[in-house]
C-alpha cells in the first residue's frame, strides 16, 4: 500500500473519537517526569520543549530489544538499524537530521560515545526503568555534543531491580539469554547485575552479530552523600553486511543481490567497551549537588571492504584501472574518554537555579592497511594480480577537550514557567595523520601532517510554558523555546589519514507547540512546530591550499510533529504520531564544485508516522503491533535518485504461564529490505561518485520463555 499521511491522521481522528467511550472507569496514570532537560525531575508537561518518555514496561510488553523499536513509537524520530557500525548499531534521526554525531546518546548520565559519535552498538535495553527523548538541542546541560536531541536511557536503581531471566530463540539462529538479579545488600549498599548473551542471525551470506554484556549497579547512602557504581562491559562481535545498494555516476546498480555479502574473506568488525562510572550527590546549605565522573576505553578491530561502483562493469581481465574490483581495509582503533560533571540545584523565590561545570575528554588513534581485492557476484573472493597487497599504511590520532560552565534557571510567574540558560564552552581540538604509499618500488610518504583547532562559544536556550487550563491531572499547555548550539565536525577514524580540524558547525532552533491531557490524564497529545538552521557545516571550495573541504555549508530543517497517546481502557494503549519533515540544502558544494541549494537533504523523509498498540487481559495475555510508515526520500545530494515510500510491521503476543511468560516477537514483518542509512565510508567525495546504502535488516521472529527467579 503506497504510503500517504492521511491514513495516520485517518486512524488518530477515528481512535480519538471513539477513545472518550472506553476511558471512563480506567484508573489515573502516574505523571511522566523527565530529568534530560532539567538535570532534575519535572513534569513534562512543564518542560517548554517536545520530550517523549517511554517506558520500559512498555517496552518489556512489546519485546523490544534494539533503538529501531525502541524509538518507533515518538514521533520524527527514526531509530535507523546498522549503518556502518554493523548490524548491532544504528544510526537514529531526529528533526528529518540523520548524522552520526548529531545526536547525543546518554546512558544512565553520562555521554555514550564520549567526544566523538555515539557508541549504539552497545545499548543495551534489559532492566530499562525509561527512555527519555529529546527533540532539538540541548544545548545549556550538554553542550556541543547535543546537536539535534538527546536520547536518554536509564536503567532501573539496583533497589528497584527485579531478578528475572529469560531464554530465546530465533529466525537464522538467532538467540538470546539474560539474567537480571538482585545482589545481597551490605549494609546500605544495594547491588544489581545484569547479563546478557544474544546472537543476531541474518539471511544475508556472513552477516551476524553476538553481544556479552555485563552491569554492576550499586548505590548507598552514607552520612549526607549518596553514592552510585556502575560498570558497564561489553563485547560486540560482528561480521558486518556487504550487500550495499550501490549507484555509480548516477546509475543504481540494482541487479546485485540484497543477500550476497561482498565483504573480503574473514570479514570482521569487532569492539570491546569498558565503563565505569562514580557518581555521588547530597544536599548542602546552597543546595542540592551532583558530581559524575565516567571513564571509558574502546578497543575495536575491523576488516571489511566495499564494492567499486564499475566492479562488474570492467571485470579483472577488462584492463580497467588497477584490475580490482573493492577497497578493503584492516585497522585496529582505540579510543578513551573521560567525563567530569558537577552541578548545584539551588533554590530561589519561585524556582531553582542550576549551577555547573563539565569537562569531557576523547582521545583515540588508529592504524590502518588499504588494499584491493576481487570478488565474484556469488560473494566469493578471488585470486587475482595485486590483490591484497598493503596498498597504502596509515595512522591517525584525534584528540578532543570540551570545557564547560553552565547556568539555567527554571521559575514560574503565575501560569507561565521559564526555562532560561546559557552555557560556555572552550574546545580543542588536536589531529595528526601519516600515510606511506607501497604501491611503487618503495615505499613514499604520500601524507605527513597535523591541524588543531581552538575555539570559545557561547550558547543557551530560552523557553517558556504558559498553562491555558487546568483541572487535577488534566491541563493543556502552550510552549516555545529558542536555542542556539554548535558542535565540532564529525570525526569517524576511518582509514585514512589526512586531517582538517574545520570550525564548528552552528545552530540555532525554533519550536512551538502544545501539550494537552484529559480524561484523568489518560488521553495525551503533543503538537510541536519547529525551525533548524545549521550554518558553517562542511562543503568544498578553493581555499588557499587547493580545492578542498572547507567551512560555509547551511542547511534548514523545518516541520510540524503530532504525538498522542491513549489509555483506552481493558489493558488497551493506543499510540499514533505523524512528522512533516522539510529538509533543504541552503548553501553547499560537493567535491565537484557542483552547487547544491536548494536541494532536498538526502535519506531524510518528508512523511513519517505510525500507529502501535498493546494490549493486556486480566487471563495473563498480551499482545502488541506496531506499524511504522516511511515516505519517500531522495537517496543521492542532486536529488536523482528516489527511494519509495515503505511500511514495517512489527508485533509480539505472550501468554503467562504458571511461572513466567512465553512470548512470541517479530520484527520487520513485512521484510521490506528499502535503502535506510547512507555508508560514509563507501560515499564518494563528489556527489557523482560511488556511494552505498545500507538495507532495512529482513524479517526476524524471537521465541522466547521468561521468568522470575
Amino acid at each position: 500500500m503506497p504510503f500517504s499521511p492521511l491514513w495516520t491522521v485517518r486512524v488518530g481522528i477515528s481512535l480519538l473519537l471513539l477513545t472518550p467511550v472506553a476511558i471512563a472507569q480506567t484508573s489515573t496514570p502516574t505523571p511522566s517526569m523527565e530529568v534530560t532537560v532539567t538535570r532534575t525531575a519535572e513534569p513534562v508537561d512543564e518542560v517548554p520543549a517536545s520530550v517523549t518518555i517511554l517506558s520500559g514496561a512498555d517496552l518489556e510488553a512489546r519485546g523490544v530489544r534494539d533503538l529501531r523499536g525502541a524509538l518507533s513509537m515518538a514521533a520524527g524520530v527514526e531509530g535507523t538499524p546498522g549503518g556502518d557500525l554493523g548490524g548491532a548499531g544504528s544510526v537514529p534521526a531526529l528533526w528529518g537530521l540523520r548524522e552520526a554525531d548529531a545526536f547525543l546518546l546518554v546512558v544512565d548520565g553520562v555521554p555514550w560515545g564520549g567526544a566523538f559519535n555515539p557508541a549504539t552498538t552497545t545499548v543495551n535495553l534489559t532492566n530499562v526503568d525509561r527512555i527519555e527523548v529529546l527533540r532539538g538541542p540541548a544545548p545549556v546541560m550538554f553542550g556541543a555534543t547535543a546537536f539535534v536531541g538527546v536520547i536518554h536511557i536509564i536503567h532501573r536503581a539496583a533497589a528497584q531491580t527485579v531478578n528475572q531471566g529469560s531464554l530465546a530463540l530465533g529466525s537464522a539462529g538467532s538467540y538470546l539469554a539474560t539474567a537480571v538479579a538482585r545482589l545481597p545488600s551490605m549494609g546500605d549498599w544495594q547491588q544489581s547485575l545484569t547479563a546478557d548473551l544474544e546472537h543476531r542471525g541474518y539471511r544475508e551470506d556472513r552477516t551476524d552479530w553476538r553481544r556479552a554484556h555485563a552491569l554492576y549497579r550499586g548505590d548507598g547512602q552514607y552520612g549526607g552523600t549518596h553514592v552510585r557504581l556502575d560498570v558497564d562491559l561489553s563485547a560486540v562481535p560482528q561480521q558486518p553486511p556487504g550487500n550495499l545498494l550501490l549507484a555509480d555516476n548516477g546509475v543504481l546498480q540494482s541487479e546485485l543481490s540484497p543477500t550476497v555479502n561482498f565483504n573480503p574473506a574473514g570479514a570482521k568488525l569487532n569492539g570491546e567497551r569498558y565503563h565505569a562510572v562514580l557518581a555521588l550527590d547530597g544536599h548542602s546549605p546552597w543546595g542540592a549537588w551532583t558530581v559524575t565522573m565516567a571513564a571509558t576505553r574502546s578497543l575495536d578491530t575491523i576488516l571489511r571492504g566495499y564494492l567499486r561502483g564499475d566492479a562488474f562493469n570492467a571485470p579483472p581481465d577488462a584492463g580497467v584501472g588497477d584490475g580490482l574490483q573493492a577497497d578493503g581495509y584492516s585497522q585496529h582503533r582505540g579510543i578513551t574518554d573521560l567525563y567530569l560533571d558537577a552541578y548545584l540545584v539551588h533554590a530561589v523565590d519561585g524556582g531553582t537555579l542550576t549551577l555547573g561545570a563539565s569537562h569531557l575528554h576523547g582521545a583515540g588513534q588508529e592504524h590502518a592497511i588499504n588494499f584491493g581485492y576481487c570478488i565474484n557476484t556469488l560473494g566469493v573472493e578471488i585470486d587475482c594480480d595485486g590483490a591484497r597487497h598493503d596498498d597504502e599504511i596509515v595512522q591517525s590520532s584525534n584528540t578532543r577537550d570540551f570545557s564547560s560552565l553552565y547556568a539555567q534557571r527554571d521559575w514560574s510567574i503565575g501560569p507561565l514557567d521559564v526555562l532560561a540558560g546559557l552555557r560556555v564552552d572552550h574546545t580543542i581540538e588536536r589531529a595528526a595523520g601519516r600515510a606511506i604509499d607501497n604501491t611503487g618500488a618503495e615505499p613514499v610518504i604520500a601524507f605527513n601532517g597535523r591541524d588543531r583547532g581552538d575555539h570559545t562559544r557561547l550558547s543557551g536556550s530560552l523557553g517558556g510554558s504558559w498553562h491555558l487550563w487546568r483541572a487535577g491531572v488534566d491541563e493543556t499547555t502552550l510552549y516555545a523555546d529558542a536555542r542556539t548550539s554548535f558542535k565540532p565536525l564529525a570525526t569517524d577514524f576511518g582509514p585514512e589519514a589526512e586531517v582538517s580540524v574545520l570550525k564548528p558547525e552552528t545552530g540555532r532552533s525554533f519550536e512551538i507547540g502544545f501539550k494537552s491531557k484529559t480524561h484523568g490524564g489518560r488521553l495525551s497529545v503533543d503538537v510541536s512546530v519547529f525551525r533548524l538552521d545549521l550554518s558553517n557545516g562542511l562543503t568544498f571550495a578553493t581555499t588557499a591550499t587547493g580545492y578542498g573541504p572547507t567551512n560555509g555549508g547551511e542547511n534548514r530543517y523545518q516541520g510540524a510533529e503530532v504525538e498522542t497517546r491513549w489509555i483506552v481502557g481493558d489493558g488497551l494503549t493506543v499510540n499514533a504520531h505523524y512528522a512533516y519533515h522539510d529538509a533543504r540544502v541552503r548553501v553547499r558544494a560537493d567535491g565537484s564544485g557542483i552547487d547544491l541549494a536548494g536541494k532536498a537533504v538526502e535519506l531524510s523523509p518528508r512523511h513519517l508516522g505510525g500507529v502501535g498498540l498493546i494490549w493486556t487481559n486480566r487471563h495473563g495475555w498480551s499482545a502488541s503491533l506496531e506499524e511504522q510508515m516511511v515516505g519517500a526520500r531522495w537517496l543521492d545530494p542532486l536529488n536523482t535518485l528516489k527511494a519509495g515510500a515503505y511500511q514495517t510491521l512489527d508485533a509480539s503476543v505472550s501468554m503467562s504461564l504458571s511461572r513466567g511468560r512465553l512470548r512470541l516477537s517479530g520484527s520487520n514483518l513485512t521484510d521490506r529490505r528499502d535503502p535506510v542509512a547512507a555508508s560514509e565510508l563507501q560515499h564518494s567525495v563528489t556527489v557523482t561518485g560511488t556511494s552505498g546504502w545500507y538495507r532495512m535488516p529482513s524479517r526476524q521472529v524471537l521465541l522466547s520463555l521468561e521468568w522470575p527467579w
